[in-house]
């Protein structure tokens, strides 16, 4: 696999996307939607399409939520055909993502909305409409995302494979001093509590960790994947089955939530979306793919993003490197759930799921020959 440097002139032709000053002013409205209130969200939700979606009437708007995040509120607002006016081509359906609390002080929502922006240019992501002050709305894109058993067929992953590799080939205008892995990972561990003011959290959490040092096993995984010198592309970095919608009526296939996208190693991104075949609500490690299925993803993936047809060697190589960034990818999850086992107030076993990700990231290793 070539690296950054070598094809970066191939990348700009193909994509040569410039963020203008005119391109990321997006409407800034000073409202908060309250997670926990469903009557004034509503309320503070129509004052919003208001302003975006004036020829909206208020009377014929409904909401649809969407409970599939661990991390943010999802919902959908309607207008009915008789609720715009005559002639009106606007879309008559927007989607609003409330941010989850404190989630400020891990994700950079000015770089969201840069990242955003540049892939709604490249048609891979939803137009955005504006910002609130707890979060966004954007255009609404058909489909239903995917689950365990759909990302496993062959025409989505053919259509995921050719995805991936359209982003990966986008030219970020990169600012940042180094990858979503390395940055996030950094901004992950410091932010995790020294103590949980929940008791039940905090016994969970030394019964398990308190024999592992979560810095010193990033570190280390850190430095393993630096030295295999593999490719920077821009990545979406959490290509989960919900992140994946599939519209059966154009047949396309579109990604969203782009929270972590960013400049990344090429494979965490495809060894993050191969652990992700285990579903998050039910996690079953026994539905990740087999190595056979590994082998087809990635020569279909990188004939699509190098723009070639590449030899069995190519793809091995490959294969024997991506163990590590499969054990990346747990680590990475597992320190993220331990803030949000701080922060978030949504009901989900963070802890929980946080163990879990932290016991894969040791048995992939294990069985690649390695130890974390």
């Amino acid at each position: 696999m070539s690296e950054r440097e070598n094809s970066m002139e191939r990348k700009e032709k193909l994509f040569a996307l410039q963020m203008t000053e005119k391109q990321l002013k997006v409407e800034r409205i000073d409202i908060l939607l309250p997670v926990h209130d469903d009557r004034e969200l509503r309320l503070n939700a129509l004052e919003i399409l208001r302003t975006i979606k004036p020829k909206w009437h208020p009377e014929t708007i409904t909401f649809k939520d969407f409970t599939v995040g661990i991390t943010n509120r999802i919902f959908a607002a309607f207008a009915r055909d008789e609720g715009r006016n005559s002639g009106d081509v606007e879309d008559a359906k927007v989607i609003f993502r409330v941010f989850g609390n404190n989630t400020e002080k891990i994700i950079d929502r000015e770089k969201e909305l840069r990242n955003w922006m540049l892939l709604s240019d490249a048609n891979l992501a939803a137009p955005l409409l504006a910002t609130f002050n707890n979060g966004i709305v954007c255009g609404y894109l058909e489909g239903e995302s995917l689950d365990v058993d759909s990302v496993r067929s062959p025409k989505i992953v053919r259509k995921i494979c050719a995805s991936i590799a359209k982003m990966h080939n986008i030219h970020e205008p990169n600012d940042e001093p180094d990858t979503v892995y390395a940055l996030r990972s950094r901004k992950f561990l410091e932010n995790i509590p020294e103590k949980f003011e929940d008791p039940k959290k905090q016994q969970r959490f030394e019964e398990y960790f308190a024999d592992y040092r979560l810095t010193e096993e990033f570190e280390w995984l850190l430095e393993n994947i630096k030295n295999e010198n593999n490719t920077i592309v821009f990545c979406h970095n959490d290509l989960l089955v919900y992140n994946i919608l599939y519209d059966e009526a154009t047949d396309s296939l579109n990604f969203i939530d782009y929270e972590y996208a960013g400049a990344n190693y090429q494979l965490f991104d495809i060894a993050n979306h191969f652990n992700e075949y285990a579903g998050v609500d039910d996690t079953d490690y026994s539905k990740l793919p087999s190595q056979d299925d590994k082998r087809a993803f990635l020569k279909m993936y990188l004939e699509a993003f190098e723009g070639r047809e590449v030899c069995d060697k190519e793809v091995e190589k490959l294969l024997e490197v991506l163990p590590l960034f499969e054990s990346a990818s747990h680590h990475f999850w597992a320190l993220w759930s331990l803030v949000q086992a701080h922060n978030s107030t949504i009901d989900f076993d963070y802890v929980g799921y946080a163990i879990l990700r932290h016991q894969m990231a040791k048995r992939t290793l294990h069985q690649a020959g390695k130890n974390l």
